[in-house]
């Protein structure tokens, strides 16, 4: 048996065996020993203290969400009264550990209870006469660590929780607010820091590598959910980024004036467009005030404009259309559109450069007036011709058959010059090229001496 077994010990088998399995074993011992030898006693004497740093940092929080308030207040978004108030009723529905029973509580320096949520009894009592069970006066010891030392631990006995009856040892730890004179505490029980020991050191064993692996695969799970949120934040920043760009190539190089004006009538926005239909930048009309100064001059003008601008309603959607002279910067005057909506802060306004638009209206009524005076002027020489012609005849037969010692001859003369004037007139109506009135009695007639044969210089 004893050789059998040196083979075995010699044999390549078990080497390969016991280089594998003896590692694992030894690791797997050494874990046990570490886990029941140094783990085990480190933790029974750590734990407290991690209790305690727990709810340190827990009041810490606490005190952090007064700071909240207090920084609201500085904004003047609430009064003092208001910020008190909220912070007080935050901080009394706040709950933490195993049962969410563990509490905060605040006391001010006198000291006097401002908020406890198992004793709202106890609220706006003072507390320098409340002693504990080892006729300690633990919310004095709260006011002179807190005054002293600003935050730090107490020691006393105290109710379990909600259970009014039931008295144990408890630490606490106060930190003072000094903007309010508040002091903010919350505290741990001894006997739940034990219980929790021995509930550990019994399950510990059988739970460690289960929430080893959970943690892992938690750990792995919000890596990737990380990485996925950040290629998402990533993808929608440059979206927002690309938008931005288009939204800024749009209104610079849109062929319109754009402006943006806020509530307070002061200029936010000025594009290039608006800079080159008036000369005018952001820097030369800060305000509602100096563009309508610089851009109606005239006074009388400048109120009618007003008048105009205070008739259209600051109502978000519509859109209000007016069309104004302005002068520009050089000094040139431009009929400009103004297209104007409002949104819940601001108005936008695009401008539109008419002038040239007004300038082919003007040019085409004048062709059109003129039109009609040729057309007149045709209609009424056509008609004209021939009467004259058939008078002028005649005229001349009789002249023809008359002496000139014929007393009635000067007058058949007058007649005729008088025809030929006529048919003068017929002549230059119908060679009229352009429109030109004059004063006549108490209106206005066509000028016919406009016409190129009435023009000296063209005789």
């Amino acid at each position: 048996m004893i050789q059998i077994l040196k083979k075995c010990l010699k044999s390549d088998l078990f080497k390969e065996t016991f280089t594998i399995i003896v590692p694992i074993w030894a690791v797997f011992g050494i874990f046990i020993l570490s886990v029941c030898l140094i783990f085990i006693p480190s933790f029974k004497n750590s734990l407290t203290d991690q209790k305690k740093e727990l709810i340190q940092s827990l009041t810490q929080n606490a005190v952090s969400l007064l700071s909240e308030y207090h920084e609201r207040v500085l904004s003047g978004e609430l009064t003092v009264t208001q910020a008190k108030s909220r912070a007080k009723e935050r901080i009394r529905y706040l709950r933490y550990g195993a049962e969410a029973k563990d509490y905060f509580w605040i006391i001010d320096r006198h000291p006097f209870m401002i908020m406890h949520p198992y004793r709202p009894d106890m609220e706006g009592r003072d507390l320098s006469s409340l002693s504990d069970e080892q006729n300690n006066f633990p919310f004095i010891d709260m006011v002179k660590t807190a005054l002293n030392q600003e935050e730090g631990y107490v020691n006393y006995y105290w109710q379990w929780k909600d259970a009014p009856h039931k008295i144990v040892p408890k630490i606490s730890y106060v930190k003072l607010f000094d903007p309010w004179g508040w002091i903010v505490g919350t505290g741990l029980y001894v006997e739940d820091v034990q219980k929790e020991i021995r509930l550990l050191v019994n399950k510990i064993n059988q739970v460690f590598m289960a929430v080893f692996l959970v943690i892992f695969a938690l750990s792995i799970y919000i890596t990737w959910q990380t990485i996925r949120i950040r290629n998402k934040k990533i993808t929608a920043e440059r979206t927002a980024q690309k938008e931005k760009q288009t939204l800024a190539l749009i209104l610079e190089s849109t062929p319109h004036g754009i402006t943006l004006i806020d509530r307070d009538d002061k200029y936010l926005y000025v594009n290039p467009y608006f800079t080159k239909i008036t000369g005018y930048t952001l820097a030369d009309i800060p305000d509602k005030h100096a563009w309508f100064q610089k851009a109606y001059p005239d006074p009388a003008y400048r109120k009618l404009v007003l008048d105009a601008w205070k008739n259209d309603t600051p109502i978000e959607g519509p859109v209000h259309i007016r069309e104004f002279r302005i002068m520009c910067r050089d000094g040139q005057i431009k009929d400009i559109e103004f297209r104007s909506s409002y949104t819940a802060d601001k108005k936008i306004s695009v401008l539109t450069d008419i002038t040239q638009r007004k300038e082919a209206d003007i040019i085409r009524r004048e062709k059109d007036r003129l039109q009609g005076v040729l057309e007149v002027s045709g209609a009424v020489c056509h008609e004209m011709n021939q009467p004259l012609m058939s008078i002028s005849g005649y005229f001349e037969l009789m002249m023809l058959n008359m002496s000139e010692d014929d007393p009635n001859y000067p007058r058949i003369k007058k007649i005729q010059d008088q025809l030929e004037r006529m048919a003068g007139i017929t002549k230059k109506m119908m060679q009229i090229s352009r429109y030109r009135t004059k004063d006549y009695l108490n209106g206005k007639i066509v000028d016919i001496s406009g016409t190129p044969d009435a023009d000296p210089q063209k005789k």
